[in-house]
């Protein structure tokens, strides 16, 4: 069982700048403007590209110069640029290092081993999908992972009723083979399947054709009543589906570079580009201030979406082509009988339902530059060429001539020179300004405290844990955190200022979580001189914390949460206490 977590309170936290720990995140440094402070503006905009040529192959090898960048129409300077390769053939040789091993009782968040490409993460979503079809989606699945290609970085997430990481980031087929072997796909479903839904409107249909005498309108409270649970559903499906994937991308937001997001699911209800803003925000995707906050963790994360349809290649119900209705199974007229209007409404009603589905993919691939795979039943080859494809592409960063971070959406538009071609890329992005309520820090703190949220990397962090002795007593944390991603602002005689909240909790590894698990916390305050700033990015910051424990297994968690930026980052630390023996350590 789930158990919540709350703050017992705040306490003051001092942190010295000092050489500690090496970084351990490549970030860019966001100067928010307050009263009295002087704006240094670094933002940057992130667009990674997979280019193909004309028989949709991807093309290596092109430079800077190939491309052209425009934002709201106006071409724009490109201040970085960087190309990825990825060769199946190198990889198999060798030529790909695996993550270092950490030492006994140290631990980080973000590890920096050499990964090839991209970084990618699988999402079998058991909630938008029917069990009728997860069966077979999972199969494929075991089927890739057999046969991974080497040297890729792979983690694996499930959605049900909420995500959760079944196996972290890792190259090993074996690790994720095992990890995928243990999903129980009918452990939750909240869709139905087309065929359930058309047997359904079917018989409604049917119920209120033959049904003579009806004069409390029995089939129309029906049908509305089947509606209005439908519509829940759905809504409750978009709400989870949102909140999960803004776990997904704080969960990778720290690790550098492209994050390829192979989502398993027939139904994808989330909304990421301009048609948040439009008619065509669709329903069931959370409100447009959630969805709006997850396209830009999504954006900021750079992760692109290869949604793969789990409908695949239908061969029962009512094919598209189709102008009847569906066979009612158990009920229905003699041959060649006339049936009510409303029963051959369940076709229209199918086909519209597929080009949404459709439509979902398509657009969310569009919008953050995968790819979408609809109509085809070989998911393992779709799961296969996201990732190769995903892991060969090109990254260019530019500062916006425009300046006024306003909200609006802003196109991007790019187009390869003198030559043929197409290209995937995230095509636009919320100019929102980087300032966020201090109430939605806590809350996200809070959320991403709970036990089984996975680990969220936007903040680095390295931690070294000190077990009990009899001269120290305590278990002690020592930790640096990485501010390159944190939100400083810059005052008039030169100093740089940020505050985080601070939380380090206890969790009894493997038994009942109590109410409320020893934790500490705090606010941690910035005020860095140029000379002491400098070093802080360059080498961390410090934080020493210690609780009091009884000998047992724990998972500690530290927690740092931004409180200009929203950026998070916790770190979850097994450890074994035993009883305290000996003078001293």
């Amino acid at each position: 069982m789930a158990h919540r977590i709350g703050f017992l309170g705040t306490a003051s936290l001092v942190a010295h700048v000092v050489l500690l720990l090496a970084t351990v995140s490549e970030g860019r440094a966001q100067e928010v403007p307050d009263a009295g402070t002087v704006q240094v503006n670094s933002r940057l905009v992130y667009v990674d590209i997979v280019a193909r040529d004309r028989s949709g192959q991807v093309i290596r090898g092109l430079t800077q110069q190939d491309f052209k960048i425009e934002e709201d129409g106006r071409q724009q300077k490109v201040d970085f640029f960087a190309a990825h390769s990825f060769d199946p053939a190198d990889q198999a040789a060798g030529k790909n290092l695996p993550p270092p091993v950490m030492p006994q009782l140290q631990f980080t968040n973000v590890p920096r081993g050499q990964v090839a490409g991209a970084i990618n993460i699988i999402l079998f979503d058991l909630l938008n999908t029917p069990r009728s079809d997860l069966l077979y989606a999972r199969k494929q699945l075991l089927a890739f992972l057999k046969e991974m290609p080497p040297g890729q970085s792979v983690a694996l997430f499930v959605l049900s009723d909420r995500l959760r990481m079944v196996q972290n980031f890792t190259g090993s087929s074996d690790r994720l083979l095992a990890a995928a072997q243990a999903i129980n796909p009918t452990d939750m479903s909240f869709i139905r399947s087309k065929s359930e839904a058309q047997q359904d409107d079917d018989f409604i249909a049917y119920f209120s054709q033959n049904i003579g005498y009806d004069p409390g309108g029995s089939a129309e409270k029906l049908k509305a009543s089947e509606g209005n649970q439908e519509a829940t559903l759905q809504d409750n499906r978009g709400y989870i589906t949102v909140a999960a994937l803004a776990e997904l991308a704080r969960a990778c937001g720290g690790y550098p570079g492209r994050k390829n997001l192979l989502w398993l699911s027939e139904d994808f209800p989330v909304s990421v580009g301009a048609q948040i803003t439009d008619s065509r925000f669709r329903r069931g995707t959370a409100d447009m201030a959630q969805a709006r906050e997850t396209a830009d963790l999504i954006a900021n994360s750079q992760i692109s979406v290869y949604p793969i349809n789990l409908l695949g290649l239908e061969e029962a119900g009512i094919p598209s082509s189709s102008s009847g209705i569906g066979s009612v199974s158990g009920i229905g007229g003699p041959s060649g009988s006339t049936m009510h209007p409303q029963m051959g409404d369940t076709n229209q009603h199918q086909f519209s339902a597929r080009q949404d589905l459709r439509f979902a993919a398509n657009d969310l691939a569009d919008q953050t530059g995968g790819e979408a795979f609809v109509g085809t039943n070989d998911f393992a080859g779709a799961l296969r060429r996201s990732m190769l494809d995903g892991a060969n592409y090109y990254t260019i960063a530019y500062r916006p001539s425009n300046d006024k971070w306003n909200g609006q959406f802003r196109k991007i538009h790019v187009e390869l020179v003198g030559r043929g071609g197409s290209l995937d890329y995230r095509h636009g992005y919320y100019a929102d300004p980087d300032t966020h309520p201090q109430g939605d820090s806590v809350r996200d703190l809070h959320i991403a405290m709970q036990p089984a949220t996975p680990e969220s990397t936007m903040l680095g962090l390295r931690a070294r844990v000190g077990l009990p002795s009899a001269k120290h007593p305590n278990v002690s944390v020592d930790s640096a955190l990485d501010p390159s991603n944190a939100g400083f602002t810059t005052t008039a005689d030169g100093k740089h200022h940020a505050q985080f909240l601070v939380l380090l909790i206890a969790l009894n590894d493997g038994e009942q979580q109590v109410a409320a698990p020893p934790q500490t916390s705090g606010v941690l305050k910035l005020d860095l001189a140029p000379d002491q700033y400098k070093i802080a990015m360059t080498t961390g910051v410090p934080l020493h914390q210690e609780l009091t424990l009884k000998p047992g297994k724990y998972r500690l968690r530290l927690g740092v949460s931004d409180l200009s930026t929203h950026n998070l980052g916790t770190i979850d630390m097994p450890v074994e206490i035993g009883p305290v023996s000996g003078a001293g350590r």
